[in-house]
């Protein structure tokens, strides 16, 4: 699928940028397709060290699950990072999830053009191969490795700087209910229940984040106005919302689409950060680009049903 957006629908702040800089150690192996040689090592960043115990942490069996989220089979490699062996060929289809139970980090090649591109990949963790904003493939840490659930972007929060701008420009009021699609820590909905006196529902799969955010809730005292809920956004029922708030992908937005179209009442307000909603341009009421602290841009978009 084409990331690659209109003039104001592209941000230099990408959600998958930052993620893949946690995760993964961005190597480039520049292969001539067919050979088994690297030709040039190319560092695009520096790898940082990282010091484990490695008689507790390599002792441990996890998995790393690969998703492909694009809409074609794509063909790779992949070893345990500490085998010098030919690294074994999987394909994988559209839709697959390929799951390696270790003890070790492993590292995955795939092409890009004719390109060999490799990738460290911290076990007991979720990866995603997608389309970046110029539509080459690219391999991004998923939001999860379930089967039953879509993944819909990598977590990455909004600066509170963001949040509260979404928020103004959705014009929140004590009347509203904010559903958040993705909460995360669930900093949208607090900011709407602590500023405005605003009801909020969080939906979150990681039950990590559901517990940091009923954490939060109870710290700024206002438990009573927000929810969490552990459950797939693409089977949530939003039929309550007044505003929803979320910041996924394209392709993701596309999903939601129709379900928002179906559940929503007249008047609704969706509010996106960074990315539009494909056909929704009739919709659009407010558009604004905005600079957080560190000075990264960020677009918002604002819908009214």
């Amino acid at each position: 699928m084409n990331l690659s957006m209109n003039h104001h629908s592209q941000s230099t702040d990408n959600p998958l940028k930052h993620i893949t800089a946690l995760f993964l150690s961005l190597l480039v192996l520049s292969w001539s397709c067919g050979e088994n040689q690297p030709q040039k090592l190319i560092q695009e960043e520096p790898q940082k060290k990282k010091i484990k115990d490695t008689k507790s942490v390599d002792s441990e069996l996890s998995e790393i699950t690969i998703r492909n989220v694009t809409e074609s089979p794509i063909t790779y490699k992949i070893q345990p990072s500490d085998h010098d062996k030919e690294p074994q060929k999987k394909t994988i289809r559209a839709g697959e999830i390929q799951r390696y139970p270790t003890r070790k980090d492993m590292h995955v090649f795939f092409l890009r053009e004719n390109l060999w591109i490799r990738y460290t990949l911290e076990k007991g963790k979720p990866f995603s191969f997608r389309y970046d904003e110029n539509n080459d493939l690219e391999l991004y840490i998923g939001s999860h490795g379930r089967e039953d659930a879509v993944d819909l972007a990598p977590y990455v929060a909004t600066p509170l700087g963001v949040v509260e701008t979404m928020l103004q420009m959705a014009e929140i009021n004590e009347n509203d209910v904010v559903y958040d699609i993705g909460c995360g820590d669930g900093r949208i909905v607090i900011m709407a229940a602590k500023k405005y006196g605003a009801r909020g529902v969080g939906i979150e799969l990681d039950p990590e984040r559901i517990e940091k955010a009923r954490y939060e809730a109870r710290l700024a005292g206002v438990e009573s106005l927000v929810e969490f809920r552990q459950e797939d956004a693409t089977q949530s029922d939003y039929s309550e919302a007044t505003v929803v708030t979320m910041y996924l992908l394209p392709e993701s937005n596309e999903l939601l689409r129709p379900i928002l179209e179906a559940q929503l009442k007249e008047g609704a307000r969706v509010v996106s950060h960074n990315y539009d909603i494909s056909g929704w341009k009739d919709r659009e009421i407010k558009y604004e680009t905005v600079e957080s602290w560190d000075g990264e841009e960020h677009t918002i978009f604002v819908y009214k049903k």
